[in-house]
């Protein structure tokens, strides 16, 4: 800023700056929650990826001559 900006001009900057500080702690937030919410999702479809392995295993076991066809 150079020494001939007005008091209100001067005001504008700050009230800006504030602006864009919180548009940025808002957004940081955002993402935090988004990849709280992606690492939630791996976590389930991981589980529901050993469930199906689990039912076909089961499966193969009983229909499929007793022995789980992936070893």
């Amino acid at each position: 800023m150079s020494n001939s900006e007005s008091p209100q001009a001067r005001l504008q900057d700050a009230y800006l700056l504030s602006v864009v500080g919180w548009q940025h702690l808002l957004q940081d937030s955002v993402e935090k929650l988004q990849q709280a919410q992606l690492h939630a999702w791996g976590e389930m479809t991981q589980t529901f990826v050993a469930l199906y392995q689990d039912a076909w295993d089961r499966w193969t076991a009983r229909f499929g001559g007793g022995v789980p066809l992936d070893g």
